[in-house]
């Protein structure tokens, strides 16, 4: 359940069964603390995983007013006392809500964070009971869900029914190396695999 509390500042801060998705007495020095810690944004649209409050998105769109930014969230309540807060970002931040995971994979955005390589970010402090949703989410995102991956390799022919033995919410390359080396792809394509893994070592 989604409320809402008026901090000493006047702000209204989402709170998610009694939880603060932000910091109460101070979510803008929160947020600022986390959007300075990013450092410069390698591409021009950025997705961020988490709503909750959105200190964290105004205090990113404040950092580079030329960013595009994307939020995923799940929970359509936190929209409307967003966009009332921060409406000067109307125009700027487009928020997709889903219902699980999984269907981020049938919106424009996924297609978009393939095509474009947009940079995904979480601001996990707004999370809150939703920790599970989101970091599938994010592993989606990110092309570190397996079926991320099974959506990602299929441009190469590359059957990564091995890759379903993996018990992880967040794969990396080395998890997905065996597959590719055991593959139809070719030696070249194989090779931009293994110069990854050895540069994540």
């Amino acid at each position: 359940m989604i409320t809402f509390s008026e901090n000493h500042e006047s702000s209204l801060v989402a709170f998610e069964a009694g939880r603060a998705l932000a910091n109460f007495s101070n979510p803008q020095a929160e947020a600022l603390k986390w959007s300075y810690s990013l450092g410069a944004m390698p591409t021009q649209h950025v997705v961020i995983v988490g709503l909750g409050a959105g200190f964290h998105v105004a205090a990113l769109a404040d950092l580079d007013p030329q960013l595009k930014i994307t939020v995923v969230d799940n929970r359509p309540g936190l929209l409307p006392v967003f966009r009332s807060q921060f409406s000067e970002l109307s125009e700027r931040v487009e928020v997709v809500i889903f219902q699980n995971a999984e269907d981020l994979f049938k919106t424009e955005l996924y297609q978009e964070v393939l095509n474009q390589r947009c940079f995904v970010l979480s601001f996990q402090e707004c999370w809150g009971e939703n920790s599970t949703v989101f970091t599938n989410a994010f592993a989606h995102l990110t092309g570190r869900s397996v079926e991320s991956v099974k959506s990602h390799f299929e441009d190469f022919g590359i059957n990564i029914k091995a890759i379903y033995m993996q018990n992880k919410n967040m794969l990396s390359i080395k998890d997905v190396l065996p597959a590719i080396e055991s593959s139809h792809a070719t030696e070249n394509e194989k090779n931009v695999f293994r110069t990854l893994g050895e540069l994540v070592k």
